[in-house]
């Protein structure tokens, strides 16, 4: 009987060194520092918020910051999206999509945001910009 627990404690490390070994994020986080770049005096309204986490509503200041720090899930499917609103408009963005950022954004410590009229860019690593996505929510 000793023999089989074992075996069953063995093979129980064996098979959660496979499963996480070497792609495991058990403590990763994601940081993003957004910025009001729409433009002079235009006041930039924010929510951004997750499936299961609400961050609640921001207001910035043209070139004002606002940043936030979120773990990233063992599965890698982190998302967080935010709304955002100035003058007539009204768009939506993920704000942090792990599959797109987190290489990038980790290399560097955090991932910057500039919000721009035709949509937002981020500005760690090379800047690359993104077009708004369609669809309300």
């Amino acid at each position: 009987m000793g023999g089989s627990s074992a075996f069953h404690i063995i093979f129980s490390v064996t098979f959660i060194a496979i499963l996480f070994g070497g792609h495991c994020v058990a403590g990763a986080h994601i940081a993003v520092d957004i910025i009001n770049d729409i433009g002079p005096n235009v006041q930039l309204g924010l929510h951004c918020k997750s499936k299961d986490k609400d961050l609640g509503s921001q207001s910035l200041a043209p070139q004002q910051h606002w940043g936030f720090r979120e773990a990233i899930n063992i599965w890698e499917t982190t998302l967080f999206y935010c709304h955002f609103e100035w003058g007539n408009q009204s768009k939506w963005f993920d704000i942090i999509y792990i599959k797109r950022d987190q290489w990038v954004c980790e290399h560097h410590d955090q991932c910057v945001w500039s919000i721009r009229p035709d949509g937002p860019c981020r500005l760690t690593g090379q800047e690359k910009c993104f077009p708004w996505h369609d669809a309300a929510i």
